[in-house]
């Protein structure tokens, strides 16, 4: 034997607090791990013990004044000998091992077990100051052993009086996790990570078990079990569309490959891109729960998808609440992608209104990521639908009303001056001014080459032409004698006589202004903002807007010939004044009252 050679030496305390700090998330988690290692040791008992033994159960017990917590089990306990081979020995899982040995003869049964790593034990350690472990093996004339811990490097293991088949296991809680000894807490814990778990767990002699004990798609009914869970746990009473899943072969070429995999997707009725996108599931294996809002499991354009998987392909991390990241990982992905798009291929084809609504409830998401998934932009391109100046229209509608061109704007079109602009043009223009919508729009071209992109909005100009400004000197000059930035220009529709047009960035100057004046933006920020506002070259005349007079329009027309100025500048200030309202922009309360008292001035100078 080589002399250099050493023994490493664990020292428990402190792997500990390895333990604590760094591999689980929450001291809960072991709750979980008891648990699973009572199921497993129901499922071992139903394997091994050929003698007729009682139902299997798991039972949790609270005792808030000995500030104790009790879980036990009537699986196959544990002998002397497996003690200090599997508990007393870190690393070394009889779980596993008995996993390895059923898993060529018996390997529906293999499935069912849960543990792997032989660390989930020392989780106990987590909530506890000390462990007392009582278990009697069904093994024939087996004694009850005791085995007690304080989580340092020693254990005490003896044996005691007679106890029923099965293992106890008595924590006593330290103080810093006494919530857990609330049960409505302990049960919440309970049913987080065991609701699925095939065995019942009841608490404090309960007489129903405070676990589902049956996934929804286990039961009579899968359809309304579902519905009954999405509305239970996602607080969502009508998705747009539930999809089961299945297990899937994929092909590899050279051979295949079926991912094991229950459970269900479903689509809310809604979603906002950036700010409520999903593209989340809660993981389960083999039954238990591992983690929940896992958002790379499903393709980047399903983030307007939900949904619950039980996959027992998954293979977790040693702490059980995330997934490893290997090859079969890579699999489920594709198997999840593979059955979401076949359902809603089909679901595009055999229930057409129901396409539509989940396309326009999630049309942001569904855009976005169109855009970037050629196969997905083909099924959607056609039912998206845009604001257009006569209504919300599909592309093909839209198209259907001009001559193979998309008239669009970036800007927000909510107001009515720009709508009418735009009809002034001759055509409907589609408003593109949200998330994704220009991204569409290009894809469309790509796939459509008879169809041209045409932007209107590189400023209100684009939809006006100059005109000699000679026969409308004496109405130009009149505004402009009251500071008014003032042109007159020809556009449609011709029954517009006025409009007023402000910069881009009006409105952000005017609001950040009026916040650095009353002290509303935190000092970190007002500084920037401050230097950024005094580079921008929109001054206060420019926040003022731009009034530009309709040539076209009969009414300005005649304008030129009032000779009287008492008869004229209060038109001249009607006009003005509506052209501000129609505007709708930059006007508070303040100002559109003030708006109206001129218009009264203007008025009664008319009648007068």
């Amino acid at each position: 034997m080589d002399d250099n050679k050493r023994q490493f030496q664990i020292h428990l305390p402190g792997l500990l607090k390895v333990l604590a700090e760094n591999l689980y998330s929450t001291p809960k988690v072991a709750v979980r791990e008891l648990l699973q290692n009572a199921h497993d040791s129901c499922v071992r008992r139903s394997v091994e013990d050929k003698r007729p033994s009682a139902r299997a159960r798991i039972d949790v017990r609270i005792d808030p004044d000995a500030q104790t917590i009790i879980v036990q089990d009537n699986g196959s306990g544990l002998t002397e000998d497996e003690v200090v081979q599997y508990l007393s020995t870190i690393g070394r899982s009889y779980t596993r091992q008995l996993g390895e040995n059923l898993s060529l003869m018996s390997p529906e049964v293999s499935e069912k077990l849960i543990g792997q790593f032989g660390l989930g034990f020392l989780s106990a350690f987590l909530i506890a100051s000390q462990v007392t472990l009582t278990t009697r093996s069904m093994k024939p004339d087996s004694p009850t052993y005791q085995w007690q811990s304080n989580g340092d490097i020693h254990y005490d293991l003896k044996t005691v009086d007679d106890a029923p088949i099965g293992t106890q296991v008595k924590l006593l809680v330290k103080p810093s996790v006494a919530y857990l000894l609330n049960e409505s807490v302990l049960v919440s814990a309970i049913q987080h990570y065991a609701d699925f778990l095939p065995i019942p767990v009841h608490v404090n002699g309960s007489s129903m078990a405070v676990n589902a004990i049956h996934p929804p798609w286990e039961a009579i009914d899968p359809t309304i079990a579902t519905q009954d869970y999405i509305a239970r746990k996602f607080a969502m009473e009508h998705p747009l569309a539930v999809i089961p899943l299945h297990d899937h072969k994929i092909d590899l070429g050279h051979d295949s490959i079926t991912i094991p995999m229950r459970g269900f997707l479903f689509i809310p009725p809604s979603s906002t891109a950036s700010i409520q996108e999903y593209g989340d599931l809660s993981i389960y294996i083999r039954r238990m729960f591992i983690c929940e809002n896992q958002r790379d499991l499903l393709p980047n354009w399903a983030r307007f998808v939900r949904g619950v998987i039980d996959c027992p392909a998954l293979e977790p991390t040693a702490s059980r609440e995330e997934l490893r990241r290997e090859e079969v990982y890579l699999l489920v992905q594709q198997a999840l992608e593979q059955q979401l798009s076949a359902s809603l291929h089909e679901l595009a084809r055999t229930d057409t209104m129901r396409w539509k609504q989940i396309v326009r409830g999630h049309r942001d998401v569904i855009m976005g990521w169109a855009v970037k998934n050629n196969d997905f932009f083909e099924h959607i391109a056609s039912i998206v639908t845009f604001r257009t100046t006569r209504g919300h229209l599909t592309l093909p509608g839209y198209l259907a009303l001009t001559d193979d061109a998309v008239y669009y704007v970036t800007h927000d079109m909510d107001n009515k001056q720009e709508q009418m602009l735009g009809e002034g043009f001759g055509m409907p223009v589609l408003d593109a001014s949200r998330f994704g919508e220009i991204g569409f729009l290009q894809k469309y071209v790509d796939y459509h080459p008879r169809v041209r992109l045409v932007q209107m909005d590189s400023g209100t100009n684009r939809f006006m032409h100059p005109v000699p400004e000679e026969p409308f000197a004496r109405v130009l000059a009149y505004y402009r004698s009251r500071k008014i930035r003032v042109q007159i220009m020809a556009f449609k529709p011709d029954v517009l006589p006025a409009i007023i047009s402000y910069p881009k960035e009006a409105e952000f100057v005017r609001d950040a202004r009026s916040a650095l004046d009353t002290g509303d933006i935190p000092d970190a920020f007002a500084g920037m903002i401050g230097a950024y506002l005094s580079k921008m070259t929109v001054d206060e005349e420019s926040l003022a807007g731009a009034l530009y007079l309709n040539a076209n329009n009969a009414f300005v027309q005649a304008l030129v010939t009032v000779e009287d100025d008492e008869k004229l500048e209060p038109v001249l200030d009607l006009l003005h004044q509506m052209a501000r309202l129609l505007a709708g922009r930059l006007l508070d309360a303040e100002k559109i009252t003030a708006l109206f008292e001129n218009t009264n001035t203007a008025l009664t100078r008319l009648i007068q």
